[in-house]
């Protein structure tokens, strides 16, 4: 079931995203960003963007425990003033594979089209091969890549999906 995320949560979620972060981007982002560091600053920015509601925040709950986040709003990119982003998909090691992912970018379209938005952009590691086919699986092109500097030091594809 999909829900908005609560305050209950954050705890859950910052740990499947630093788990997703320590497995999946390891051979490919600055090392730093895989510490114990680093996965507290990232708890405090996914905690930071809970509190102020800068982006909409859901989670995907099966029997009680939460298995995925969701965090879709306005994108930040210049050149692409009015486009909606999916700025966060992260599923727990245990739960992919099992359509949770796909049901999760559906929503995120949806309440895309219910907002009036025409276009969709989703941000991935260029290196992260599986993320990148599973966007295009869903219709979303590849749009340019771009060297993403500090803190990443790596680089991003950045995909869009016009809606009709």
């Amino acid at each position: 079931m999909i829900r908005h995320l609560q305050s209950k949560d954050i705890e859950d979620v910052c740990n499947i995203v630093n788990s997703d972060w320590k497995t999946v981007y390891a051979d490919y982002v600055n090392p730093e960003l895989l510490t114990e560091r680093g996965c507290l600053e990232r708890s405090n920015q996914l905690k930071s963007d809970f509190i102020s509601s800068r982006l909409s925040e859901y989670v995907w709950e099966e029997d009680g425990k939460i298995l995925a986040l969701l965090s879709v709003g306005k994108t930040a990119d210049m050149d692409k003033a009015g486009a909606f982003e999916v700025w966060r998909i992260y599923v727990s090691k245990e739960a992919q594979g099992k359509g949770i992912g796909n049901s999760l970018l559906s929503f995120a379209e949806q309440q895309a089209e219910e907002s009036a938005f025409h276009e969709i952009v989703i941000w991935a590691f260029r290196d992260n091969i599986h993320a990148i086919s599973f966007y295009q699986k869903h219709g979303y092109v590849i749009e340019k890549e771009e060297y993403l500097g500090e803190p990443y030091l790596t680089y991003g594809i950045r995909l869009n999906k016009l809606l009709l």
